[in-house]
């Protein structure tokens, strides 16, 4: 079974097959091994049939996979990171009420997130690859929590010191993505890869739905500071706890990736450290369309997730706490279409469609139907507050968003696909490109919508052409090929 393994090097599908064989072999042994007394007589066959149906069951039952832990506490980190991005975007209905923003200024606060978070990618990419993701992200979560509880006192000292704390918020947010890619590299196989991707980075849709589902309630009865101080205890919270879940810690039940990972380590002790091939990864197709369709995705994730408060607010004549209700149910959707889309494409790719087919038919799901939806919704946005169809732009809006869960399977499962060694660097790279629309479109639609008063064009328009932009670039050039600097 190790043979594959021996050399050290890294084959990914020597290690699928090894994994099969293995667990194959486990089960044999399982059912080989049946209990007997002296007389050689099975004491399983001697037990009432209440107890041996307990013992059937008792052996049925596995202990979950220590790696799918780990999956279950980066997922939990995600929705904290969404909890302090959601947030400000609520809590900037009120605070502009008290502080008179304009539109425009309600923009620059929201996008000075993107600020501190476009600066990390590439850092953390590197520093992940150098040092290990554990360690990176439990700086991360400890970084933005710090940011997000110092928001309220900074915010009654000027515009500028509010934009300080979420550049600092943003700076520690960007570190989370590469360093839960590095950690899922080393600890999830191929075939496990699409749902442990859509759990952890559906934490992000988890944590925009409850985020929001909280902030009303929690402003209407403790005053907007109350959103910023909870949701920064819970990260310390979490920072306190994620140690214990050893997450650099191996599976026992999948001895050859043990053995591969000290081969990999005693190799790379043994000779110097290799550098991170950036000008490789520039040289690739197939990672400009993972970085262009990060760009165009998060154009409207961001954009959408800064602004859609407001637009409920400002266009359809809602307060604070409903608007921020009915920015949960695109989200809720997006929530419950998230855990089928990783089954779904690991079954196509059991079933032999090719995996760079599946990340192209899902990222092609995630870009084709949101750019639909937003044309539709800026058709139907009325022009005076309060005399649209509320429940059908719902509706449409929960639609988009749950299309676009199938990034999930695409985009983002893409960077391990080319290269697990450099996985969390590629995210990094193509995570630049993606944290600049929370930049370049929170602002402008601010700035476009104080010149043209139309949600349309300062909001939908833009969204569908970027997303329509995504989806040629994408299903041209992406690929899952291995790459030859792996």
């Amino acid at each position: 079974m190790y043979t594959a393994l021996a050399s050290g090097s890294y084959d990914e599908d020597a290690l699928a097959a090894a994994e099969a064989a293995y667990l194959q072999a486990q089960q044999q042994k399982q059912q080989q091994q049946p209990a007997s007394n002296g007389s050689g007589a099975s004491i399983v066959q001697q037990q009432p049939p209440e107890q041996q149906q307990q013992r059937q069951q008792q052996e049925n039952e596995e202990p979950v996979a220590h790696r799918w832990l780990v999956v279950g506490a980066m997922c939990a980190c995600m929705v904290l990171a969404n909890f302090d991005k959601v947030n400000m975007s609520v809590a900037v209905i009120p605070m502009a009420k008290d502080l008179g923003w304009t539109a425009m200024e309600r923009g620059l606060v929201s996008s000075a997130f993107f600020w501190g978070y476009s600066l990390t990618q590439i850092p953390a990419g590197w520093l992940s690859t150098s040092i290990g993701g554990a360690r990176v992200l439990l700086a991360g979560v400890f970084l933005w929590s710090l940011g997000t509880l110092i928001a309220p006192p900074t915010a009654r000292m000027g515009l500028l010191a509010l934009c300080a704390t979420r550049v600092f918020v943003g700076l520690g947010e960007g570190l989370a993505p590469s360093s839960v890619t590095n950690v899922m590299s080393k600890l999830i196989p191929e075939h496990e890869r699409a749902r442990a991707v859509t759990t952890v980075f559906g934490g992000l849709d988890v944590g925009s739905a409850v985020g929001l589902l909280l902030c009303g309630p929690l402003i209407r009865w403790f005053g907007w500071q109350s959103v910023f101080y909870l949701f920064a205890a819970l990260g310390f919270v979490w920072c306190a706890l994620w140690p214990l879940c050893r997450p650099e810690q191996q599976d026992p039940d999948l001895p050859y990736r043990m053995i591969w990972k000290q081969q990999q380590r005693e190799a790379a002790a043994a000779k110097p450290r290799q550098p991170v091939p950036w000008g490789e990864f520039l040289k690739c197709p197939a990672v400009w369309a993972v970085i262009v369709a990060h760009f165009c995705y998060n154009w409207g994730y961001y954009t959408l997730l800064a602004w859609l408060p407001s637009y409920f607010e400002m266009a359809l004549g809602l307060n604070v706490e409903k608007s921020s209700m009915l920015t949960l149910i695109p989200y809720i959707a997006m929530t419950v279409m998230t855990p089928f889309v990783g089954p779904v494409a690991d079954g196509l790719v059991h079933r032999g469609w090719s995996v760079t087919s599946v990340r192209k038919l899902s990222q092609g799901i995630a870009f084709a139907g949101p750019a639909l939806c937003m044309v539709a919704l800026a058709v139907l946005t009325p022009l005076q507050a309060g005399a649209g169809p509320t429940s059908l732009i719902v509706g449409i809006m929960s639609l988009a968003f749950a299309l676009g869960a199938w990034a999930r399977a695409g985009l983002y499962c893409n960077h391990q696909d080319l290269s697990p060694k450099y996985a969390a660097a590629l995210l990094g790279l193509s995570n630049t490109a993606g944290a600049l629309p929370g930049v370049l479109g929170v602002t402008a639609a601010g700035y476009l919508f104080d010149k043209t008063g139309s949600w349309g064009q300062a909001l939908f328009y833009p969204t569908a052409a970027c997303q329509l932009v995504g989806l040629v670039i994408y299903s041209i050039f992406a690929s899952s090929k291995r790459q030859a600097w792996e």
